[in-house]
């Protein structure tokens, strides 16, 4: 009984907010309360990013390993089912919940149009 409740308790936190020191790929280094070396980086899949150093990412503690769940998403103004994916240049694309998608301010619309910044239309299938 003694050993049940001795190994039942959790000497590690599951999970805590951390800081990329060093990104990388699919492994990366990270402080937190403890500083990680060899994160492994983990996505939905198809999706690859590397994390840049000083992004806040939540760290998830197992036995033997820790692993990146992801790094905190900024505050931008999306509406429920909205997607917005941005590189660190700036490049952005915004899948909308109107079904157009926007690369860089040009809009390309699920009927087939291609609006620029101004909202003119510069191709019409």
């Amino acid at each position: 009984m003694w050993l049940s409740k001795r190994f039942g308790t959790a000497d590690k936190i599951a999970a805590e907010a951390g800081t990329v020191s060093v990104g990388g790929g699919s492994v990366i280094k990270t402080a937190a309360t403890v500083q990680s070396e060899e994160v492994q980086n983990y996505a939905p899949y198809g999706y690859v990013a590397y994390a840049p150093d000083g992004e806040e990412i939540l760290l998830i503690n197992s036995a033997g390993a820790t692993a990146g769940a992801g790094t905190k998403m900024k505050s931008e103004n999306l509406s429920a089912g909205e997607i917005s994916i941005t590189s660190i240049g700036g490049a952005k694309i915004f899948l909308k919940r109107n079904g157009d998608v926007e690369i860089n301010g040009f809009v390309f619309t699920k009927d087939g149009k291609l609006k620029n910044k101004k909202g003119e239309i510069v191709f019409d299938s």
